[in-house]
């Protein structure tokens, strides 16, 4: 079992598709924390200070830097990595690292090498889990880092207050939260591209699940009686009341 592990990883980590779907996630995030940085070097606001009777009133930038760093950053870094963007990302990943072996004809020559289907299957899941869950600690970690050389660029300075192992704590709970809600689509793409044999119908079934449930849980959301219970079984909505979960729990560093 541990070299069939070993072997998944090692395609995986020679194959060009995995860091480019990397390169995108890490795209992602520079961009939205570029744009929150820009949106919060434009904010605003006044103080009013009086000496001897006189009132003065000052222009301040309002940026609480160590808020930026410590809870802004670090949570896109998550909310990317482990919501609809890792979800997409996720997908391809795991239907690439299976389909791909029905497009090259290589799964008979495999199974004849593996010791069982099952054993093989299960070394795919693990290894595409392993690559899943890195490839969320490096989007936070430069989502961390992004923070960090936003701040320094703009000559502020961060403490890290006695909230630090609650909001750490916090943290890695949404981790798991995410990781916990698109933990359904990614098997879904898996067992879609073994059945249908190859990448696109893994992720044909995987994305398309996703944007199918919003859709039929909008539609019922406005009927009546039975019909609009049916959303409460569905995999979207219990996924939203994860994720509320999630962002009422972040935890601020003071």
């Amino acid at each position: 079992m541990a070299r069939l592990i070993k072997a998944e990883i090692y395609k995986l980590r020679k194959r060009s598709m995995t860091y480019i779907l990397l390169a995108i996630l890490i795209g992602f995030i520079a961009l939205l924390l570029s744009i929150m940085q820009v949106g919060e070097a434009s904010t605003t606001s006044t103080t009013t200070t009086i000496v001897n009777g006189v009132a003065t009133t000052q222009v301040v930038k309002a940026v609480a830097a160590n808020v930026f760093f410590m809870k802004d950053a670090i949570s896109v870094g998550i909310t990317l990595s482990c919501g609809l963007v890792g979800l997409v990302l996720a997908v391809v990943l795991i239907s690439n690292a299976t389909g791909s072996e029905y497009g090259w004809n290589t799964m008979r020559p495999y199974l004849l090498c593996s010791e069982s289907r099952l054993k093989m299957v299960t070394a795919k899941l693990i290894a595409s889990a392993i690559f899943i869950v890195a490839g969320i600690i490096i989007g936070v970690v430069f989502a961390i880092l992004l923070g960090a050389l936003f701040t320094a660029l703009r000559g502020y300075s961060w403490s890290l207050g006695s909230g630090l192992m609650s909001f750490t704590g916090h943290q890695l709970l949404n981790i798991v939260r995410g990781l916990y809600t698109i933990l359904p689509y990614v098997m879904l793409a898996f067992l879609f591209t073994v059945l249908g044999r190859s990448v696109a119908a893994g992720i044909g079934f995987g994305i398309g699940a996703y944007v199918a449930e919003s859709i039929i849980t909008g539609v019922l959301s406005m009927t009546h009686g039975w019909l609009a219970k049916i959303p409460n079984y569905l995999l979207s909505i219990n996924v939203s009341k994860i994720n509320s979960l999630a962002q009422s729990s972040g935890g601020v560093i003071d």
